[in-house]
């Protein structure tokens, strides 16, 4: 992507630039998808920027979070129980105050450690797809929204299939296609992902699109020829 390419450094135009590097907030998120889902302007610039970041991002590898990050969130979030003491009543026991300041010191100690160890925040990773043609062209830029729930598909070039419709696809690991959907001729598309598809869609997992029918495919699986595809990165 040259410089003419890059969009002018306004508000929206910045946003979009950092949802295509995966940096914004969840409500910043929003904003830009509804941005371009209202604007082919919007649209454009997404795919542009998607463009000039994908060779970047190529470059990192996908990284998993050490066991230990995710065991850490899981006692901080569902603590172990341990069952509590009997209590004793004979207050005015000097052993048993003795037994409780040092138990207030422990706590306090093991409080300070909890602070001091405090388990590195891992954010959900962005994921998204560069579906190419044949020739290496980028046809659309595909993004998982909504925790998986959505897929929004942008196109990035004319389309050219008179009579026909595209309809996007998600290889699963068994080589099998199941259809997402249809999707628009020149406008940006956000397809639900039905529940039992939720969980393929994951870092190397394989997106496609077939010209079929004008009202899909009529078999349950693709009929036409495949125009692009492309595998889901994770940043």
């Amino acid at each position: 992507m040259n410089d003419k390419e890059i969009p002018p450094s306004d508000r929206q135009a910045l946003l979009i630039a950092e949802y295509a590097l995966g940096v914004l907030s969840a409500e910043e998120r929003l904003e830009v998808e509804e941005l371009v889902r209202r604007e082919p302007a919007y649209q454009a610039q997404l795919a542009a920027w998607q463009r000039h970041f994908a060779e970047w991002l190529d470059e990192f590898p996908v990284v998993e979070p050490p066991a230990h990050v995710w065991h850490g969130i899981q006692q901080r979030l569902f603590p172990t129980e341990e069952p509590a003491p009997e209590p004793i009543r004979r207050w005015n026991n000097p052993r048993l105050w003795r037994w409780a300041t040092g138990l207030a010191l422990a706590a306090a100690l093991l409080l300070a450690l909890l602070v001091l160890l405090r388990p590195v925040q891992v954010a959900t990773p962005a994921l998204l797809a560069r579906l190419e043609q044949s020739d290496g062209s980028l046809a659309f830029s595909v993004t998982l929204q909504g925790n998986g729930r959505q897929l929004l598909f942008v196109p990035t070039g004319k389309p050219d299939w008179p009579d026909r419709s595209a309809e996007a696809w998600i290889i699963t690991t068994d080589g099998k296609p199941h259809s997402l959907g249809l999707l628009d001729d020149a406008t940006a598309v956000t397809l639900a992902v039905p529940a039992g598809l939720a969980s393929a869609l994951t870092p190397g997992a394989v997106l496609a699109v077939s010209l079929e029918p004008r009202t899909g495919s009529p078999t349950g699986a693709p009929t036409g020829p495949v125009i692009a595809q492309g595998k889901i990165i994770a940043l």
